[in-house]
């Protein structure tokens, strides 16, 4: 099965510049200019599977997200506004790209934390964040219906002289 890879949309483009933040959650500078990819290149020193664990949940986000980019820069204010109601319900189509975004911030706190840390190491590390999010996140997309990834393994090698 080929798997389609989606860009996500540019932030830059998207209004109010709340969303706009919460769709860059992944590469905006925090605390001393860390993003969430690069904190969590400092994190991985010493906890590798839970980044791997984030980077996964962030590539599923971005995948689901993808196709809804048009929306986002074409509704922005009306979807920020549904995102931000904790009562609201959105059916139809357009109640994915609402919950993701939901699920966005959580990822969003999760960047804020691991860039104070990877600021100054002499804190409490954040695995608790970490390990919560990761659970949190995960199981809220999978109750959306978010594809998991596929593991792609290499070919085989062929031996030499057959």
């Amino acid at each position: 099965m080929v798997r389609r890879t989606y860009a996500a949309p540019v932030a830059a483009e998207l209004r109010p510049p709340e969303l706009a933040r919460l769709v860059d959650y992944a590469e905006r500078p925090r605390t001393g200019d860390w993003s969430l990819r690069s904190a969590l290149v400092r994190y991985a020193e010493s906890r590798p599977q839970q980044v791997s664990d984030v980077l996964e949940l962030v590539r599923r986000i971005d995948s689901a997200l993808a196709p809804h980019t048009k929306l986002l820069a074409r509704e922005g204010p009306r979807v920020w506004a549904a995102v931000v109601d904790p009562g609201a319900l959105v059916p139809g189509p357009d109640a994915l790209p609402i919950e993701l975004l939901r699920v966005m911030a959580i990822l969003d706190e999760l960047a804020d934390a691991l860039a104070r840390w990877a600021q100054d190491r002499t804190g409490e590390r954040p695995d608790d964040a970490v390990e919560t999010a990761v659970r949190t996140v995960r199981a809220r997309l999978d109750e959306l219906g978010v594809e998991r990834e596929e593991r792609m393994r290499p070919p085989p090698r062929r031996g030499r002289g057959a």
